[in-house]
Formats: structure tokens, C-alpha cells, sequence
């Protein structure tokens, strides 16, 4: 579809229904195991329609990648705007985190696993957007820390490995399990904030 046309509504439903369907392709399959020709017969969609949406595999991939980590972002920042203190912020930045890569763990997975199948160029562009959400997050931790409210060695390994930790529920959480969403990231919210807190530290002194 020429970037110089605005989408319609059918055209934009069209290319989301596209783009969840690729997901849970990509996701069972791998990119690599995948074609367009696959993607088009589970959509019942002529292929040449499908290429009219997106012109190529890559363009799909990048998409779900450019568009998982836009919804990242913006959710991100509404919930530590939403908070009131150092603490809240980075309560409510993990708690965030945590939910998201559970309700959306295959577009969360693909944002990792996938990184390797993209072109340098679309590389790079996924890489400036995920630099700038752990910036995010290490500002979080680096003002807790200038307020006395945070106490960590080093800022940029504490919120890399905070990152790591939550993200990790994409690979195991399953539907029915022993916790429900919701307290997964009240554990995670916990154990994260016992770690970095001042006061929690000075408790255990």
C-alpha cells in the first residue's frame, strides 16, 4: 500500500488482522520457516492482496516489531506519569512491563527472538526505540538514586537486568496457571523494589 495514500478503515483492519495472524505464524514457525504464501492461505487471502498491504515478509516483521515497541513506549510513560513519587514510578514501570509481556508475549517474544531477521536498516530503527525505553527506565532508577530513595552500584546494569527479568514471563507464563497476571507482577513489583530500596536495605543491615 503507497505511504502517500491515508489507510481507510477497512485498510487498517485489514493490515492489523494481517499482522496478528503473521504473529502467531512467526511465532510457531520461526520468520524463516514462514512465507507469505503460508501467511495468505491461513488468512484465506489471495496473495496478491496480501502484497498489497505489505510489499514483503520483512515489511510485515518490522511492523509487529516497530509496533509492539511504539505501544511499549506509550504505555510505559502514561503509567509512571500516572505516579507520584520515585518509588511509585518504578513500581508502576515494572508492574507495566510485567503485564505487557504477559497479555502480549508473542509480539514480545518475536521483539527478541526475531531481531536477528531483520535488515540493518530496520535493525537499527527497533534497536534506537528499545534504547530509548530502557533509557526510560534507568532514568527511573538514576533519579531514585539521586533522591536517596534508590541505593544500586550501577544504574545501567540494575535497569537492564530489571528489564531482563520481566521480560522473561513471555517464555513461560501459560493460561491457568498457578498466578494470575496480576499477582505475577505484584511478586515482581516486590522483590524488584526489596532489591534497589534504601530503606528496604538499611532493614536488612
Amino acid at each position: 500500500m503507497s505511504a502517500a495514500l491515508v489507510a481507510t478503515a477497512p485498510e487498517r483492519a485489514a493490515s492489523a488482522r494481517i499482522l496478528r495472524a503473521a504473529t502467531a505464524l512467526f511465532r510457531a514457525r520461526g520468520y524463516h520457516g514462514s512465507s507469505m504464501r503460508t501467511l495468505a492461505r491461513g488468512l484465506r487471502m489471495e496473495p496478491a492482496s496480501l502484497y498489497y498491504h505489505f510489499p514483503s515478509k520483512q515489511d510485515i516483521l518490522f511492523a509487529i516489531l516497530d509496533r509492539t515497541l511504539d505501544d511499549l513506549l506509550d504505555g510505559l510513560r502514561h503509567a509512571v506519569t500516572a505516579a507520584d513519587d520515585d518509588r511509585a514510578r518504578l513500581q508502576a514501570a515494572v508492574r507495566f512491563h510485567v503485564l505487557f509481556h504477559v497479555r502480549r508475549r508473542q509480539e514480545a517474544f518475536l521483539s527478541h527472538s526475531e531481531l536477528r531477521s531483520l535488515t540493518p536498516a530496520n535493525l537499527r530503527r527497533v534497536l534506537a526505540k528499545r534504547d530509548e525505553y530502557e533509557h526510560v527506565v534507568r532514568g527511573l532508577l538514576a533519579t531514585g538514586v539521586r533522591a536517596g530513595v534508590f541505593q544500586v552500584a550501577d544504574v545501567k546494569l540494575t535497569a537492564m537486568a530489571i528489564l531482563t527479568m520481566c521480560t522473561g514471563v513471555a517464555t513461560w507464563f501459560s493460561e491457568g496457571g498457578r498466578l494470575a497476571p496480576e499477582s505475577i507482577a505484584d511478586r515482581y513489583v516486590e522483590m524488584i523494589l526489596r532489591s534497589v530500596d534504601r530503606r528496604a536495605k538499611g532493614l536488612r543491615s
